[in-house]
């Protein structure tokens, strides 16, 4: 019976490079967040209901269109 080897190439990274690589990637995520700039409660409640007002606002567009559309469709197929 032949011995297992380790895969060599581009897919085999040694445990502890992997292990180095990680702690590094995560030092560097904590260090970008200390530069991100939280928004106030105030803003971001107000930005919530500007989303929610222009999500609303497209439904009842698409709905408006839809309802339309759909009587022209009626229409002309005789429905």
């Amino acid at each position: 019976m032949m011995p297992i080897s380790k895969p060599a190439g581009l897919f085999y990274l040694p445990n502890q490079f992997a292990m180095n690589a990680l702690i590094s990637y995560l030092k560097h995520v904590r260090e970008e967040f200390t530069h991100i700039v939280w928004p106030t409660r105030r803003t971001a409640i107000s930005h919530t209901f500007v989303v929610i007002f222009i999500a609303a606002a497209i439904a009842l567009l698409v709905g408006l269109l839809d309802y339309a559309f759909g009587s022209v469709v009626n229409r002309i197929i005789g429905g």
